[in-house]
């Protein structure tokens, strides 16, 4: 049997030549595997998150305390996976970081987030690794506190925020995601369509 490598090879689904560590804000959907519902259930409009669910919520707020120049906006977790705003802010040459004003390639307003900052391990932050870090540490504690077998989704969907009218959009749409689970693509009922 002759091996293809295009049907086998897996292509980037990133913004080819953008580069992810731009201060801004990201659109993030980060799947379970197999979209399996493990994380609660949506009852009355409302996400009901069981303990797996609380640990990746929980997990999801710490990200700040790992990268001090990410902010987090507007996120949920939902039965089987999470949608989210990051928000990067600027790096100045110091070590410090300094929120951004507006939104992609304003000028800063210098604002000193924390001195652990200059600890920190990776200086060349990008989106790529924050969603790593997430996947890898909220897997290891659900393992670890739960001792059960937990593993994300191989990659993630991210969209570039580009204006202020979009923010606002995704901003909606996040917080109205429990309300449309009946209808959501990701719900097993409906049979997963992607």
């Amino acid at each position: 049997m002759e091996f293809i490598l295009e049907k086998y090879h897996r292509r980037s689904i990133r913004l080819k030549g953008y580069d992810y560590s731009r201060t801004g804000y990201y659109f993030v959907t980060i799947c379970s595997r197999e979209r399996e519902c493990l994380f609660g259930e949506v009852g009355d409009s409302k996400i009901l998150l069981n303990e797996m669910g609380v640990l990746a919520e929980k997990t999801w707020r710490e990200l700040p305390d790992r990268f001090p120049a990410v902010l987090i906006d507007q996120f949920v977790v939902m039965p089987n996976h999470l949608h989210g705003i990051i928000r990067i802010i600027e790096q100045i040459q110091n070590g410090d970081a300094a929120e951004c004003g507006g939104l992609m390639n304003q000028t800063p307003t210098p604002k000193l987030v924390s001195d652990e900052w200059i600890m920190m391990k990776n200086p060349g932050m990008t989106l790529g690794k924050i969603v790593r870090y997430y996947k890898a540490r909220s897997a290891l504690k659900i393992k670890t506190m739960m001792n059960v077998s937990f593993f994300w989704q191989r990659n993630y969907y991210e969209h570039i925020i580009r204006d202020e009218n979009e923010l606002f959009r995704i901003r909606k749409y996040i917080s109205l995601n429990p309300v449309s689970w009946p209808l959501d693509e990701d719900n097993p009922v409906n049979g997963l369509k992607r």
